[in-house]
């Protein structure tokens, strides 16, 4: 970009300097509430996993069993709601914000139409559990957690579609309280149903799935009366999108995300069971480096949400200039935030895996797994947050094409070939994550700076 150019050269004009420090404050006030949410959905797992141990390994394997097939379900959803959030601030960039009331309902409407399959899938997932050969031992805990988990699905979606809402509009503050309050219901409720306190069944690992259930669909009711207040008080429209315009507009840009998201979930499970087949200490780096690295990810990731909210904002007054700005004050927080976090992971790492195990081949094995995630930090922040602003420019279709293949190619396929075939364990399955980063960096920021969302904004280009 030439703003490098000019940085090279001396410092930049004094204008600028404000401008880009004003659009590094619009970044991080925006990201840290998701970051903040970010964070406290994975607690509520970390949660609901502390309290089954009690109940044995068997109740524990189950539980991470049906996780994970419960967030494969999950992830298309969520992604195809990522829809909502871009249409919305387009909406919000056009002054047309009560339009994004629209994008909103549509969006909840098939929240609520795949929650239900969601639901129906979720009944009885033995077929699924004996497909992927599950230790018969864990399979009951599976099944009754999946059950569950999924028992108010249809809400579970729905409170996806609203949290893009809001975060589409520009607050992301609302969604963070009510995730952090949800948090504390969801902990209360599993530690009540688990073990059967204060005169209520004991439920053992189905309790934590009816708590995180329960959790999920009060943080929907919410947010919802929230879009319900704003749509009972808002000025009818006439140029307001009809039910099925909104409706296309919300799957044009999510359902290549849906699915990007969920195949690429999908090929994270795969790369997993390769891990699992080479050996338990592979699988066990691989989960202690992968449980720290999230400290960095999901704050970056947070950063990539902020930008997809801008540049759409952007877009939606048809200024690419001012998406080209948001895009690098994107980079600097995400860059900066995420290579401080992997100078630490690089330098600390033998101290940090042994807060999790003092076995000593572990600690090594963990130890190369974060110098590896040091070298990668910096080449995912860049792929996230470009990933983000395609997104808030509508340019969907190929950035998932684009991910699906490099997630497919690089991580199962490194987890085989290197970790496998060549003996590398962990490590060889991690260096695939920097040949993917690396791969998303180079062709996501080629098709930032050239793809078609630039003509189709408007007159202006890059400053």
């Amino acid at each position: 970009m030439k703003i490098l150019d000019r940085l090279r050269r001396g410092a930049a004009p004094e204008h600028e300097v404000v401008a880009a420090s004003t659009a590094r404050r619009e970044v991080i006030l925006l990201a840290w509430p998701i970051a903040v949410a970010l964070l406290g959905d994975t607690a509520m797992g970390l949660v609901d996993t502390a309290l089954v141990g009690d109940l044995g390994a068997a109740a524990l394997g189950g539980v991470g069993v049906a996780t994970v097939l419960t967030w494969v379900n999950f992830a298309v959803v969520f992604g195809l709601m990522r829809g909502v959030k871009v249409c919305s601030s387009h909406a919000f960039g056009e002054g047309r914000v009560e339009h994004a009331l629209v994008y909103a309902r549509a969006g909840a409407a098939l929240a609520v139409v795949l929650g239900a399959m969601v639901f129906v899938l979720g009944r009885d997932i033995t077929w699924v559990l004996r497909a992927l050969h599950v230790d018969a031992a864990m399979v009951p805990y599976a099944r009754r957690f999946m059950a569950a988990r999924t028992v108010f699905a249809p809400l579970t979606c729905l409170l996806s579609a609203m949290v893009q809402w809001r975060q589409g509009i520009g607050d992301s503050r609302r969604p963070m309280r009510v995730t952090l309050s949800g948090n504390v219901l969801n902990a209360v409720l599993a530690w009540l149903l688990i073990h059967g306190h204060a005169g209520l069944p004991r439920l053992g690992v189905a309790g934590a799935g009816y708590a995180t259930a329960t959790a999920e669909a009060v943080n929907a009711l919410r947010l919802a009366s929230l879009w319900w207040f704003a749509w009972r008080a808002r000025t009818p429209d006439a140029s307001a999108p009809t039910n099925l315009q909104a409706l296309r507009s919300v799957c044009a840009v999510g359902v290549p995300t849906g699915l990007q998201f969920g195949l690429e979930t999908l090929a994270f499970t795969v790369f997993t069971a390769i891990l699992g087949s080479i050996g338990a200490t592979a699988v066990a780096a691989h989960q202690i480096a992968l449980a720290v690295i999230r400290t960095s990810f999901l704050p970056g990731v947070a950063v990539a949400e902020a930008a997809s909210v801008l540049v759409g904002r952007a877009l939606g007054r048809r200024d690419p200039a001012e998406a080209d700005r948001m895009l690098r004050a994107a980079l600097v927080v995400a860059v900066a935030f995420m290579a401080a976090c992997g100078a630490v992971f690089g330098l600390g790492g033998g101290l940090i895996a042994r807060i999790f195990t003092r076995d000593a081949a572990l600690i090594h094995a963990v130890r190369v797994l974060l110098r590896i995630a040091a070298v990668f930090q910096v080449l995912d922040a860049f792929s996230i947050v470009l990933r983000g602003a395609l997104r808030g420019a509508k340019d969907v279709r190929v950035a998932a094409f684009l991910g699906i293949a490099a997630i497919w190619t690089f991580v199962p396929g490194a987890a085989w070939y290197f970790g496998r075939v060549l003996g590398w364990g962990a490590a060889g399955g991690w260096i695939g994550f920097v040949g993917e980063t690396a791969f998303g960096a180079l062709v996501l920021g080629w098709r930032w700076k050239h793809g078609p969302w630039r003509a189709a904004a408007g007159p202006q280009g890059a400053d």
